[in-house]
């Protein structure tokens, strides 16, 4: 009977220690998976990267709500973006933008439209100016499709932000973020910086190519 009951004791315990492991397998589980989404707010930019030589970043937008009628300033809406480049080299970049004007009436004032890649320390790598990008040539109401290719230097490895940037006219204004333009998003305005926050990458390392040479 004494045998019997620590034969319990014992299973009791185990089974106590085995819900406790699982409770902490589970906690760990959902710890990574929030940390995996919470790269952008609920709403963000959702974006999916493939490739490892040439890399594709493909990302699509929710638009904000709209502002009350009395407010006169233009809103563009970024629908969907398609990046494709190779990190470890000088390549041609190419780029897929889709806007929509989502005023009523056309946008009077054109800005040069740079893109930005920053790393993580927030120092700049990459900005290049978008030549075809014109929000004075969208149609209230009508997504448009602009295509560009930019020269673009070789990424260390690390975390990098791509952004839009969307200065005043005003040389004066040119680095004042109050004076940036800002699309209407969710997830992608920085007030702060002034920025249009539209993805993240990271560069990994190139893999070694193994020597040619044959053995002396």
């Amino acid at each position: 009977m004494i045998f019997i009951l620590r034969f319990l004791s014992k299973v009791e315990s185990l089974l106590t220690k085995g819900a406790i492991l699982f409770a902490m397998v589970s906690w760990l589980v959902t710890v990574g998976l929030r940390a995996q989404s919470s790269e952008f707010p609920a709403g963000g930019p959702q974006c999916e990267t493939q490739g490892t030589g040439e890399v594709t970043i493909s990302c699509s937008y929710s638009a904000t709500a709209a502002a009350p009628r009395e407010n006169s300033t233009p809103r563009v809406v970024l629908n969907r973006v398609v990046i494709s480049f190779k990190p470890s080299s000088e390549s041609h970049m190419r780029l897929e933008l889709t806007f929509t004007n989502d005023s009523d009436m056309k946008i009077a004032e054109k800005r040069t439209i740079y893109i930005a890649f920053d790393d993580a320390k927030g120092e700049n790598h990459m900005r290049r100016p978008l030549p075809h990008v014109d929000f004075t040539k969208l149609e209230p109401g009508k997504p448009e499709t602009i295509e560009e290719r930019l020269l673009a230097p070789a990424f260390e490895p690390g975390i990098y932000s791509i952004s839009l940037w969307i200065p005043s006219n005003d040389a004066a204004l040119k680095f004042d973020p109050a004076h940036n333009f800002l699309l209407s998003d969710e997830g992608v305005p920085d007030i702060e910086s002034g920025l249009n926050r539209i993805a993240k990458f990271t560069a990994t390392p190139s893999p070694r190519k193994k020597s040619s040479r044959s053995p002396d």
